[in-house]
């Protein structure tokens, strides 16, 4: 049996009762977390510029845009719903991959779900589970250091199938579906050196190409049967047929690959967040003055030194250039001791004493790391009068030092108040309720009431 088959018999065959309770325990969490910073995005820039336009082009109210209200078609809900979960680069991201991965499977689930009716909240958490277990598969499998956004190239196929899930597509149904999708598979990397906004806007065209794909393939509409293995499928084109089989299908249905997630605890490029957490222990450790230190060399893998290691720079958009600095949230760290959502709006980037401080800081390639590496961190501090030096393996929200729970509200809550509209606190309860206890809400279009 071909991958392609073997995977679409997981998607469609898998219902909430084969879940294990601690991947379900795991996917309200991330949906959860993953709601938080969509609602902190919406105040992000061009978020609203894009929910304008979405609103302008109107047409079939289908779905609900998150917090700003108003319905317009679903792949155009999904789109806007996933850039501002994005925005701030405060979602989920699969470690030993460098992706993001609920970003483009949640908001296409959820403009279906809307759009459908009657979705219960067991039939949206077995959705995204099985869409990002996909993309988690997808991303594994690969081996080469990032060209590709993978959170957009992994993610098309992921919206797709969570969509398709939700629409009750039959095998046939969903592997056009997933066919369908890779005829518009996108993301690369040069928008994150180049400090585009349109970075944070891969995933929702994967979010909205998910959508639109599983209602193609519900009205007929064919895909290339071997999208992933063929002789132009997604690993050879894509990846230049470097990729790990194994990974993608090892153990296909006993384990979901969502399990392997990290929650961000800093809204920032993941690869920035190994030296946070290193700068930040010094300085809890040290009570380091910021005037006396001379320099800080952070040791990191090279795919951390080629994407965030430049020196600082503020380009035509502060936000982005600083969410994808190493030596700008390490300043950050050290001079505030802690690296939140209010450290990437403009007047905190051009704060004087981080600048100064960012000037400090140097990156370095170790070259005994593995070249894709985003969990370890060396940093070495330097003062006139001694040096520090802090080594990190596991961040800060990966399994193997997680988030709890009531870390993850503790960030929910946190979020609300960064939204672009205010949200009364009772209502932010009666959210919070709804998502810790999602497996028993009757109708998704509950919850988006609530978050609309």
């Amino acid at each position: 049996m071909d991958s392609v088959k073997k995977l679409v018999d997981h998607v469609t065959g898998t219902q909430f009762n084969d879940l294990p309770e601690a991947v379900v325990d795991n996917a309200k969490r991330f949906i959860l977390d993953s709601l938080g910073v969509a609602i902190a995005g919406s105040s992000a820039p061009g978020c609203k510029e894009v929910v304008d336009l979405v609103k302008e082009w109107g047409g079939k109210p289908e779905a609900t845009i998150l917090i700003y209200g108003g319905k317009v078609p679903s792949p155009s809900v999904a789109m806007a719903n996933s850039m501002m979960m994005h925005a701030l680069d405060f979602d989920d991201t699969l470690d030993e991959s460098a992706l993001h991965a609920h970003v483009s499977v949640l908001p296409a689930a959820l403009a279906i779900a809307e759009s459908a009716g009657m979705i219960s909240g067991k039939d949206l958490i077995t959705a995204v589970t099985l869409g990002v277990d996909l993309v988690c598969r997808l991303g594994l499998a690969t081996r080469r250091p990032l060209s590709w956004i993978r959170s957009a190239t992994c993610g098309f196929f992921g919206a797709a199938a969570a969509a398709g899930k939700v629409m009750g597509l039959n095998g046939e149904q969903m592997s056009n579906a997933l066919g369908v999708a890779y005829s518009q598979v996108a993301g690369n990397a040069q928008c994150l050196i180049d400090g585009g906004l349109v970075k944070r806007m891969q995933p929702a065209f994967a979010a909205r190409a998910g959508v639109l794909s599983a209602f193609l393939a519900q009205r007929g509409i064919t895909g290339a049967r071997h999208f992933l293995e063929g002789q132009y499928g997604f690993f050879n084109l894509y990846e230049g047929g470097d990729y790990d089989r194994e990974k993608l299908l090892e153990d296909l249905g006993n384990r979901f690959e969502g399990m392997k997630l990290s929650i961000k605890p800093y809204p920032s490029c993941r690869m920035t967040h190994a030296a946070i957490d290193a700068a930040l222990a010094i300085r809890e450790e040290h009570g380091i003055e910021p005037s006396s230190i001379e320099e800080i060399v952070v040791h990191a893998s090279k795919m951390v030194y080629d994407m965030v290691g430049s020196p600082f720079a503020i380009r035509e958009n502060p936000q982005v250039d600083a969410q994808f600095s190493t030596p700008y949230t390490v300043a950050a760290a050290l001079i505030r001791g802690d690296v939140f959502l209010k450290d990437f709006e403009e007047s905190s980037i051009r704060d004087p004493r981080v600048l100064a401080c960012a000037e400090k800081v140097r990156v370095e390639v170790d070259p005994e790391l593995a070249e894709r590496d985003m969990m370890t961190a060396h940093l070495v501090l330097k003062t006139k009068d001694k040096v520090y030096s802090k080594r990190v393996n596991r961040v800060k929200g990966n399994p193997l030092n997680p988030m709890s729970l009531d870390d993850c509200i503790e960030k929910f809550r946190k979020c609300i108040l960064s939204s672009q509209r205010p949200m009364p606190g009772e209502k932010v309860d009666e959210i919070l309720d709804c998502l810790v206890n999602l497996e028993g809400l009757k109708e998704i279009r509950k919850l988006m009431g609530l978050l609309s």
